[in-house]
């Protein structure tokens, strides 16, 4: 069994730098619970849903590898946090965490944190962009550790992107298999398109992770179940933006943040969030917007029944030079006329 420390407590953990009364806003959400040492307070596999903050004391993080390896992926003091992934879903936790010393942990369970996204977004944001440098330390360590592993790990990061897109879906029941449809749809334009096998992995990747950013949108308007007040349709569209922003300076995400940030542009000019119009948008935006709107306009909502294949690719027809590339939605239907689509169309026994 081999061990390493791969990440040491921030010399500032987060929590510390809050101002008072911030902090104990987020303790009015918590729940507050002690562990002796050696106490294990998260065993990998199980399912939990609570995000923790350390009040005080000290904790290990391991990860155990299907070859018998074990990890020390981090030491953390109080002020730190671990356990992110419940803001996102309620399944198996993907690392142990035990305390070293006697400690006391905040609990926040994903329904709290959307309460305090409601009510402090302020502070809630704030705790999303530590978020988003977490996952930019992760990766790190991960990138590092592929270069001793390489094709384990290079499955195991590509898994862990997967399971981040299956929690985002598990949110909302009608979104369940979009992402790897749309993943599946914009692989296929890009080899029409000829895109190099490097780019290639770059969209995919861009593609999986297009609506990262509704982690940051609240349940009740990311499942409403009928149209959305012009409130609600704002918070949809920074979505987009929230994505970025989490992603944002992780050095081999970096080519994939097209697909992220600029998958709602439109051709004319009228997309969000920035407005781009033409060749001004990145391809990779350009041809997620096609796979993804497809997809969509094929898929029941609880306000929309879904439409026939006929009507989704004169929708894409008529869009083209307004809302849509024309040289995508052309890469789009020739794939489509030779049958490429056809295990994902609704009614094949694959679908």
């Amino acid at each position: 069994m081999v061990r390493e420390i791969l990440m040491t407590s921030n010399p500032t953990p987060y929590f510390h730098t809050l101002p008072e009364k911030d902090y104990q806003k987020v303790v009015q959400y918590s729940r507050k619970r002690f562990y002796l040492p050696g106490d294990v307070i998260v065993r990998e596999r199980t399912l939990t849903d609570t995000f923790c903050i350390i009040e005080t004391g000290k904790v290990e993080i391991t990860k155990k590898f299907s070859d018998g390896e074990e990890m020390t992926l981090a030491l953390m003091e109080a002020g730190d946090f671990f356990g992110e992934m419940a803001l996102l879903d309620q399944g198996p936790r993907s690392a142990s965490v035990r305390a070293l010393t006697g400690t006391t942990i905040l609990e926040l369970s994903r329904e709290s944190f959307e309460h305090l996204l409601v009510e402090e977004p302020t502070i809630a944001y704030g705790i999303m962009r530590e978020l988003g440098k977490r996952l930019r330390e992760t990766g790190a360590l991960l990138i590092s550790h592929l270069e001793r592993k390489n094709k384990e790990l290079q499955e195991a990061y590509l898994g862990t992107v997967q399971a981040l897109v299956n929690a985002l879906e598990a949110r909302d029941p009608y979104m369940k298999g979009h992402t790897e449809r749309v993943t599946f749809l914009a692989k296929r334009i890009a080899e029409r398109l000829q895109i190099d096998k490097e780019d290639l992995f770059a969209l995919e990747i861009g593609a999986l992770l297009h609506d990262l950013g509704k982690i940051g949108i609240p349940d009740l308007v990311l499942q409403k179940p009928g149209p959305l007040e012009p409130e609600e349709r704002y918070r949809i569209m920074e979505h987009p933006q929230l994505g970025e922003a989490i992603l944002r300076n992780i050095r081999y995400l970096e080519r994939s943040i097209p697909s992220i940030l600029y998958h709602h542009e439109r051709i004319d000019g009228k997309g969000y969030p920035g407005g781009l119009s033409g060749k001004s948008i990145p391809l990779f935006g350009r041809i997620i917007a096609v796979a993804d709107s497809f997809d969509a306009m094929m898929s029941d909502r609880p306000y929309r029944h879904r439409m026939s294949l006929t009507q989704a690719v004169e929708q894409l027809r008529q869009g083209m030079d307004q809302q849509f590339d024309r040289q995508v939605v052309e890469a789009f239907l020739q794939a489509l006329e030779e049958g490429e689509f056809d295990r994902i169309l609704p009614g094949n026994p694959q679908t």
